[in-house]
């Protein structure tokens, strides 16, 4: 991808923001928002090869389709992180990553949730890491300076 645009709602943001510093040390443009008008706004840059992932635990905000219609309207590819289970996000994605967490257990269900994605992001940072495409490089490149920077 050319840019990676990140959005999520709520307690998916945090999610969403933590992957998108992630992806940005490893040398990938990140636009990431958390309110949907400034999401919105920021469409207008979208160019072919740009993907927009979109963090949504249940997938079931309108507000979120309609910026993946708009991100689509520009031949962007949008990437839907939610539930293993059917929701209209899904649907209006090219892709899905899918997060498998259930239990009966209402107070469970979300910790399990929040805990199975972080593992995906993870293993999914790992990957892109280990590529090939000198992302490694550019990670230590990009840590190193801000060991420096934060250093008194």
């Amino acid at each position: 991808a050319s840019k990676v645009f990140l959005i999520g709602l709520g307690e998916d943001s945090v999610s969403a923001q933590a992957f998108a510093a992630r992806l940005s040390l490893l040398g990938f443009v990140v636009v990431y928002h958390a309110d949907p008008v400034l999401m919105s706004s920021g469409i207008s840059t979208v160019a072919a090869k740009d993907v927009l992932l979109v963090f949504s635990e249940q997938g079931k905000q309108p507000t979120l389709y309609q910026i993946c219609r708009q991100f689509r309207e520009r031949r962007g590819k949008v990437i839907s992180v939610t539930r293993h289970t059917s929701n209209p996000l899904r649907a209006h994605a090219d892709a899905a990553v899918l997060v498998s967490a259930h239990d009966e257990r209402s107070h469970i269900e979300p910790l399990l949730y929040q805990s199975a994605l972080q593992h995906l992001l993870d293993l999914i940072f790992v990957l892109l890491c280990e590529d090939g495409a000198g992302r490694l490089k550019q990670l230590d490149a990009n840590l190193a300076r801000i060991r420096h920077i934060q250093e008194p």
